[in-house]
């Protein structure tokens, strides 16, 4: 804790907040929560949140129905996995493949 700052905040705190931050700039341009859920499960890899169960459980925190998470995670899983799908490695983990490159 600094004078000026207060307490630091926690990673977990921190996460949520750039999630929470995300849903609502995606809601707010229109984004339709199947594509809201899709984009946050991305994040959530992004994050090194990878596992099924703990993305399922972070999207069910942010607001979104758990059985609706759990059936988008895994229609965007992918065996050769290409953005903005994922893939699954052989511990369970979930990992997104690189963004491709934005044309200039």
């Amino acid at each position: 804790m600094t004078p000026s700052t207060g307490p630091a905040q926690s990673g977990t705190d921190a996460l949520f907040l750039r999630l929470r931050d995300l849903e609502r700039h995606l809601a707010s341009a229109g984004v339709n929560k199947h594509d809201r859920v899709h984009m946050l499960i991305n994040a959530c890899i992004g994050e090194g949140i990878d596992t099924g169960c703990r993305i399922v459980g972070v999207l069910a925190a942010l607001g979104f129905n758990r059985q609706h998470a759990g059936i988008t995670l895994k229609a965007g899983l992918k065996c050769e996995p290409e953005w903005p799908n994922w893939g699954r490695s052989g511990d369970g983990r979930y990992y997104a493949p690189p963004e491709p490159p934005v044309d200039a």
